[in-house]
Parts: structure tokens; sequence; C-alpha cells
């Protein structure tokens, strides 16, 4: 049935559409959705189902879509499952804080740039007793500029850093990004500044 489903006619399709349990931000694009299929609303029918070949895919795809275009992505590809793909972010750029010479860097921060100068950021977690983390994409916070975007990723790396148990290799890490966020922010030039100042008073 799912690749058939632009075959449907409209009652089959809102059948479809009831059954879904959706999310709270899943259900405007539903609503809309639904009220164009109630009208005959073909323009509004046409772009949905251009989405996706299930009830479930062509929503999700479309809210999707949206996400893209804060970051000015315009294009609309699909892969081999229907599913709308990620598009590629410029001025990528990663920075690692390993825990332990040698051994795999799970603590880490990913910054990119969007077509239209919007920025965002993926990062990783990990210590002794817990750990998480999400990749860079169109679903992370938005920011006008690569500053203040690399200052609250590292924010939210420490932050959650802090949270835990501390130890040796949790301190290393925090060191070395409480080192780039003064570096980032200024505050690394201006503790030089008032070391050498206080030096020949």
């Amino acid at each position: 049935m799912e690749n058939n489903y632009k075959n449907l006619n409209k009652y089959e399709k809102l059948a479809e559409i009831q059954d879904l349990r959706l999310m709270k931000k899943e259900r405007s694009y539903a609503a809309k959705y639904l009220k164009a299929l109630w009208q005959n609303d073909t323009a509004i029918i046409t772009e949905y189902e251009s989405f996706g070949n299930s009830a479930r895919q062509l929503l999700m795809n479309r809210r999707e879509y949206d996400q893209h275009l804060l970051f000015g992505f315009t294009d609309i590809a699909f892969n081999e499952y229907g599913w709308l793909e990620r598009p590629q972010f410029l001025d990528v750029e990663h920075f690692e804080f390993p825990h332990r010479d040698g051994w795999a860097v799970s603590n880490h921060i990913t910054i990119g740039r969007g077509i239209n100068g919007k920025w965002s950021y993926g990062a990783s977690y990990s210590c002794n007793t817990s750990g998480g983390g999400y990749g860079l994409g169109v679903w992370g916070k938005i920011f006008d500029d690569r500053k203040s975007c690399l200052i609250s990723a590292l924010q939210e790396l420490m932050g959650k850093l802090k949270k835990v148990d501390q130890d040796k290799y949790t301190a290393r890490v925090l060191k070395q990004a409480k080192e780039l966020f003064d570096t980032v922010t200024g505050r690394k030039v201006i503790q030089l500044e008032l070391f050498k100042t206080d030096r020949y008073v």
C-alpha cells in the first residue's frame, strides 16, 4: 500500500493519517494536509505528496524541509528509502578533547555554517558514569555567527561534564574545553595582559 499511497482516494488517505501518533510539532503539518484533502486543494496536496510515499513519510519529510530552509538549504533530494537527504554544512570544524592519549576521542564538538550564514553545532560527551550527544544537523540550535555558536557548544559540553562524578579523565577534558573557551571569549588574552601588568607594577 505504501508504494501506491498517491493513488489512494481521499478517505483512504484520511484514514492513514488518523492512524498516526503525531508529535505536537507535527500536528500543524497534518492539519494543513488534512484541510487540503477535504477541500481538494491540489496545489498543497501535490506539494506534500512530493515528500513521500506514505502519510508518515511525507509529513516527516515536509516538516524537516522547513528546518533545512532555516539554514538556507533549498535543494530537495531523497535517499533510496524515500527519506529527505541531510544537507551538507559549510566551513565545518571539529574540536576534540581527548581524555587519554591513544584512546578514541568521545568528547568533541562539530560546528558548521548554513548557506544563509546561520551556524549550528553537534556535541558528544562521555565520562565515567554517563554520556550522550548528537551530530551537526538542521535540528540543532541556530546562531548568527561562528563565535557565539562555538561558545554555546563549549558551554553545553562543560555543563554536562560538571554534573557528573569527577575523575582525572573528566578533569582533563574540562581543562581543555575551558582553555578553548577562554581563548574564544578573549578571557585568556585578558588574563595574560593582567599578569603582565601585575608583574611590572
